[in-house]
């Protein structure tokens, strides 16, 4: 495995935690604006009230994803430890 080998499996896995991180990250920075903005209509101004509807929604997306997450961190996994297993033969 050359160094442009390695340059290129550093990519794709930044590539990956950036795909993979996007749909919980989305979720969460959508409901915080709507609860935010729920908030500032209400007057109810409670920190806890926002965070525990963020965690409940971010649980729910990651319970949603995860199927496809993990195959494709298994996808990564498998191909990387390939191409690691050829530098020795």
């Amino acid at each position: 495995m050359g160094e442009a080998q390695i340059v290129q499996l550093a990519g794709e896995l930044l590539w990956l935690v950036l795909v993979l991180s996007l749909p919980v990250v989305l979720v969460a920075s959508l409901v915080g604006i709507l609860v935010g903005l729920v908030q500032a209509l209400t007057q109810i101004q409670d920190q806890t009230v926002a965070f525990v509807i963020k965690l409940v929604c971010a649980c729910i997306t990651l319970a949603l994803t995860h199927h496809w997450m993990g195959e494709a961190l298994l996808g990564y996994a498998a191909r990387t430890l390939d191409l690691i297993g050829q530098m020795g033969s």
